[in-house]
């Protein structure tokens, strides 16, 4: 008998008719979220809510995973099929073929593998891209075609190009922050669950602070339980939020992966973080200009030692020009490195003296 799921029905309720409508297809989807936005408990409500006598939904946990390895893959694959490890000393491949033979075989219906590959995939990235685990999931697909579907869970796309992301060409979904009943379901289970309540206004102020992305939510519901400001600097100072943001940086997301997942421009997430500087973007000058103000970071960086570091070839230069073309190359490179170049805070000025670079 299936566990109950500790979600509402219509829980990710977006989300969810994209996936169901695609296995119910016959296709495979490719479910894609940063760390944090709940993807192994998506899988885990499908697998519990959304199975049907026709159509199962066996969720496979990476996190269960032994040793970082496609034949492990496998093996766990064929565990959550046969509900029984494999016999030792054979073909994990043969085994889990068998395993699928026996419950497809049984029935005139389908079966879905809700495979969460986040652990694996982000611990061994090459895995993603090991040619025997995409050929051999690929070969058990059309060996069962539209009647095996996959559900294929991690933190980034799939590698282009491979027989994984083949599969789910035509549905890629992307994870991010949960709709606002949901996540309103979230802070009102979290106050069940202590004993406590929030002020409306309170409540309004995690939204608009986590804009209701799962883990940062969690975590500033700790926050304000523990009588911390809903504003964002006070919830970024509180320790439950600085571990959830340490997590999602750790994987170091890139402007386009945090635009992808709805979290462009979250206040939370700029704060006490140094965003990257994209150096591919500036000229030789600004390059040799911003490499010096680092190698300095919080010391005055007088403008006569900035201008011997990125001009070192001029031997006469009237210090009027010289004064005039660093400010201007100053100006060009705030453009390029700050949030707002008119209210600079990486590369400040230091009235008579020069420029401190801020990390």
């Amino acid at each position: 008998m299936t566990a109950p799921s500790a979600y509402p029905q219509d829980y990710r309720a977006h989300e969810i008719r994209g996936i169901l409508a695609a296995i119910d297809a016959g296709e495979c989807v490719s479910l894609t979220g940063l760390s944090g936005a709940g993807k192994s408990n998506l899988l885990t409500h499908l697998a519990r809510s959304h199975s049907t006598p026709g159509r199962p939904i066996l969720l496979i946990d990476g996190n269960r995973l032994g040793e970082l390895s496609g034949g492990a893959i496998l093996r766990l694959i064929h565990d959550a099929a046969a509900g029984a490890p494999a016999p030792a000393g054979g073909s994990a491949l043969a085994a889990l073929e068998a395993a699928l033979h026996r419950r497809l075989d049984a029935s005139a219906g389908s079966l879905c593998l809700a495979l969460d590959l986040s652990m694996p995939f982000s611990r061994a990235p090459e895995l993603a891209a090991d040619p025997a685990l995409n050929g051999n999931l690929r070969a058990l697909r059309d060996g069962w075609k539209y009647r095996l579907t996959c559900i294929i869970a991690t933190r980034r796309a799939l590698p282009p190009h491979t027989e994984l992301s083949e599969l789910c060409y035509a549905h890629n979904i992307q994870l991010g922050p949960l709709a606002e009943s949901d996540a309103r379901w979230t802070i009102d289970q979290f106050c069940r669950r202590r004993g406590i309540s929030f002020e409306p206004a309170v409540i309004e102020a995690l939204l608009a602070a986590t804009r209701g992305y799962p883990s940062l939510l969690r975590a500033a519901c700790e926050a304000g339980a523990a009588g911390a400001g809903a504003d964002a600097a006070s919830l970024a100072a509180h320790p439950a939020v600085q571990k959830r943001l340490e997590e999602f940086r750790a994987d170091e997301p890139t402007e386009e992966e945090i635009r992808a997942s709805g979290l462009e421009g979250l206040p939370l997430l700029k704060i006490g973080r140094a965003p990257r500087i994209d150096t591919d973007q500036l000229t030789a000058k600004e390059l040799l200009l911003l490499e010096c103000l680092q190698a300095h970071a919080g010391e005055i960086c007088p403008k006569d030692d900035l201008i011997r570091a990125v001009w070192p070839e001029d031997q006469v230069f009237e210090r009027g020009v010289r004064d005039d073309s660093l400010a201007q190359l100053v100006r060009r490179l705030r453009e390029k490195v700050e949030t707002d170049a008119s209210r600079p805070e990486k590369i400040q000025t230091v009235a008579g003296r020069g420029y401190r670079f801020s990390a």
